[in-house]
C-alpha cells in the first residue's frame, strides 16, 4: 500500500497502526465514518502483519474515502500536490540561507525522482543569476550528483529555462556568466542542450567563443569548431574547417555527428556527392534519424539542395515527420517546412495546406523562433505565388527583412527569398 496513504490513516485514526489490536480499531472506524466495511484480514495484509499483496481498487477506494477523499486517484493528485508545496516551503528556507557551498547542495539530491525535480533547479538557477550571486551558481553546478545520468527529459527542460534566463541577461553579466565555462555542467546545459541560432551574433555565439578555453572532450572541440564556422558562413565571413584534423568520437551523438556532416556539405562542394552518400550509409545504421537529420535537413535548405531533401524523405518520412520527446518538436518543425518546399518544387501545393496547419496552430516555433521563421516565410513566398493567390507580399517580405536585420546574418538575401527556386 502506498506509504502515503497508510501514513494520512494512521493520522485519520490518531495512533500509528503498531498492533493487530490497532486493525481491529481501525476496521470499526472505518465502518463508522464511511459506511463501508473492509475485512480484518485485507487491513492485517495492508499494514503488514500477513504476506502482502497487492491491495483492490476497492480497497484503496474505501481507505481513500476514509481520510475524506472522493477517490484513490483524488487522493494520488492532492497528496502530490501537498508534498510538493511542503517540498516548496522547505525549499525557499533552504534558499534563505545567506551561505551554501558546494555540498549544500547535495540537499537538492533528495529531489532527483520528482516529477518537479526541474523546476526546483531552474527556480534555483534564475534566482542566482537575477540576484547575480555568482558564487553559489559555481556551488550549484559543481555539485555533479544533480545532472549527471538524469532522465533525457530533464536536461532540456532545465536548459531551456536556462536560456531565457540568459537570452536577456545585460552584457556586463554576460561577462561573469562566462566565468562559469570552466564548469562542464554549465556547458552542457548553456551550449550543448539547447543551441541557440537566434542569438549566435548575441550572447550564446559569445559564451561559444569563450567556451575555447575550457574544452575537455573531443565532442566539446568538434561542437564548438562546427558551431563557429556555421555563423561565419551564415555572416559570409571567411573561415576554414580542417576536417583532418578534427576527430568524431565512437560514441558521438548522433546530433553532433549530422552537425559534422552537415558542414561538410556546406564546405567541400566538390565532394558533395561522396557525403551524400555517406549520410545516407549512417542514415541506415542510426536508430534515431530525427536527430541524426536535426541539421542536415536546415543546411539542405540553405544549398536549397531540394532533390536531396526529397531522397531523405523518400526514405525515412515517417521518422521524420512525427516526434517522441517534447523537446523534438522543433526539429519536426525544420523537416516539415523542407516538405513543403519538396513539394513546391513538384507542384503538389494541395498537399501543403495540412503541413502549413502545423504552423497555424503554434505562432512560435519552440526554440530558435527567428531562424526557423525565415525558413518559413521562404515557403510560405512560394506557395502563395505558385497558388496565385492575392498574397501580400510586401508583408512577408518585410517580415523577412526584419527577421534578417535582427540575426544579422548576411546569408538571408532578398535573392535568397524571392529566387530560392532558380537553379544557381
Amino acid at each position: 500500500m502506498d506509504k502515503q496513504l497508510r501514513k494520512a490513516i494512521e493520522v485519520k485514526f490518531g495512533k500509528p497502526i503498531s498492533k493487530q489490536a490497532d486493525v481491529q480499531g481501525l476496521k470499526d472506524d472505518i465502518l463508522f465514518e464511511t459506511s463501508q466495511i473492509l475485512g480484518y484480514n485485507t487491513l492485517r495484509r495492508a499494514f503488514g502483519f500477513l504476506n502482502s499483496v497487492q491491495a483492490s481498487r476497492k480497497t484503496l477506494q474505501i481507505l481513500s474515502n476514509y481520510v475524506g477523499y472522493r477517490s484513490y486517484n483524488h487522493f494520488l493528485k492532492r497528496d502530490t500536490e501537498n508534498r510538493l508545496g511542503a517540498d516548496w516551503i522547505e525549499l525557499q528556507m533552504w534558499m534563505a540561507k545567506k551561505n551554501i557551498d558546494s555540498e549544500g547542495y547535495s540537499f537538492l539530491e533528495k529531489y532527483r525522482d520528482k516529477d518537479y525535480f526541474h523546476l526546483f533547479v531552474s527556480h534555483i538557477i534564475k534566482s542566482l543569476i537575477d540576484q547575480g550571486n555568482w558564487a553559489h551558481l559555481s556551488n550549484l553546478f559543481e555539485n555533479t550528483r544533480l545532472f549527471d545520468n538524469h532522465h533525457r527529459t530533464v536536461i532540456p527542460r532545465i536548459a531551456t529555462s536556462l536560456h531565457f534566463s540568459l537570452v536577456n541577461l545585460p552584457k556586463r553579466k554576460i561577462h561573469k556568466i562566462s566565468d562559469l565555462l570552466k564548469n562542464k555542467n554549465f556547458r552542457n546545459l548553456s551550449l550543448y542542450a539547447w543551441v541557440d541560432y537566434d542569438e549566435a551574433n548575441g550572447y550564446f555565439g559569445d559564451l561559444v567563443r569563450r567556451s575555447e578555453e575550457h574544452l575537455e572532450t573531443e565532442d566539446e572541440d568538434l561542437f564548438t569548431k562546427l558551431y563557429l564556422a556555421k555563423i561565419d558562413f551564415l555572416n559570409q565571413s571567411d573561415f576554414e574547417i580542417d576536417f583532418n584534423a578534427i576527430k568524431v568520437s565512437k560514441n558521438c551523438h548522433s546530433i553532433l555527428h549530422g552537425r559534422y556532416l552537415s558542414m561538410q556539405l556546406v564546405c567541400l562542394p566538390k565532394q558533395r556527392k561522396k557525403i551524400k552518400r555517406q549520410i545516407l550509409s549512417v542514415a541506415r545504421k542510426i536508430e534515431n534519424k530525427n536527430e541524426l537529420f536535426q541539421e542536415i535537413i536546415p543546411i539542405l535548405m540553405l544549398l536549397r539542395d531540394v532533390d536531396f531533401m526529397e531522397e531523405i524523405f523518400n526514405l525515412y518520412y515517417d521518422e521524420l515527420i512525427g516526434y517522441m520527446h517534447w523537446d523534438h518538436v522543433s526539429i519536426e518543425r525544420y523537416n516539415i517546412i523542407a516538405l513543403i518546399i519538396v513539394n513546391l518544387n513538384n507542384g503538389l501545393l494541395k498537399n501543403n495546406k495540412l503541413l502549413f496547419e502545423f504552423f497555424d496552430k503554434e505562432k512560435v516555433f519552440h526554440n530558435n523562433d527567428k531562424y526557423h521563421k525565415i525558413f518559413y516565410l521562404v515557403a510560405s513566398y512560394h506557395h502563395e505565388r505558385l497558388s496565385n493567390n492575392d498574397a501580400d507580399f510586401k508583408q512577408i517580405k518585410s517580415e523577412y527583412k526584419r527577421l534578417v536585420k535582427e540575426l544579422k546574418f548576411s546569408f538571408f538575401s532578398q535573392s535568397f527569398l524571392e529566387n530560392y527556386f532558380e537553379k544557381t
